[in-house]
C-alpha cells in the first residue's frame, strides 16, 4: 500500500473512531433522559400512592358520633335548697341537659355561691348560662344556644324583695 493509501486508511479510521465516540454520547445522552424519565414516572407515583394512602387513612379517622342528629334535648328543672345541690346540677350540664334554676328557696349567700360555680361549670363546658327572672336562671351546655331577652318588666314586679 502506498503512503498516500496509508495516509487514507489512517484518516479514515480516525472518522470511523469519531463516529463511533459521537454514537456512545448520544446513547448515554438517551440512558440519562430514559433513567431521569423513569425516576420522575417512579416519584409521581409514590406521591400519588402516598396521597391515596393519605386520603384512605383520613377516611378512617372519621367517627359516627352515637346518637349525634337524632339525640333530643332535655332541659331539667332545678329548685336546689342548699349549695350542696350544685354538682347535681354541674353532671345534667356535662351530660349536654340545659337546667332552669330557681333559687328562690335558698338563702342569699347561697344562692351567689350556687351561682358562682354553675358559672365556673358553664364556662368549662364552653355553655351559657342567663338569668330569665328573679332568683331564676337557665344554664346551657354547648350544644344548645340561647336566643332572645327576657324584658325588665317581671323584675318590677318584685321591686321589694332584696336583689343581689
Amino acid at each position: 500500500m502506498s503512503i498516500i493509501g496509508k495516509v487514507r486508511n489512517f484518516f479514515a479510521m480516525e472518522d470511523e473512531y469519531e463516529d463511533d465516540y459521537e454514537y456512545e454520547e448520544q446513547q448515554q445522552q438517551q440512558q440519562k433522559q430514559y433513567q431521569q424519565q423513569h425516576q420522575q414516572q417512579q416519584f409521581s407515583k409514590q406521591v400519588n400512592e402516598d396521597i391515596n394512602h393519605e386520603r384512605n387513612a383520613s377516611k378512617q379517622k372519621l367517627v359516627s358520633i352515637p346518637g349525634g342528629a337524632s339525640l333530643s334535648s332535655k332541659v331539667v328543672l332545678a329548685q336546689p335548697r342548699e349549695y350542696a345541690e350544685a354538682q347535681d346540677v354541674a353532671d345534667h350540664l356535662k351530660s349536654k341537659k340545659a337546667v332552669v334554676i330557681n333559687l328562690q328557696q335558698m338563702q342569699i349567700d347561697q344562692a351567689k355561691r350556687f351561682v358562682d360555680f354553675l358559672s365556673g361549670t358553664v364556662y368549662a363546658i364552653s355553655g351559657d348560662i342567663k338569668k330569665i327572672g328573679t332568683n331564676t336562671f337557665i344554664c346551657t351546655p354547648d350544644n344548645i344556644d340561647i336566643s332572645g331577652t327576657i324584658t325588665d318588666m317581671l323584675f318590677e314586679e318584685d321591686n321589694s324583695i332584696k336583689r343581689w
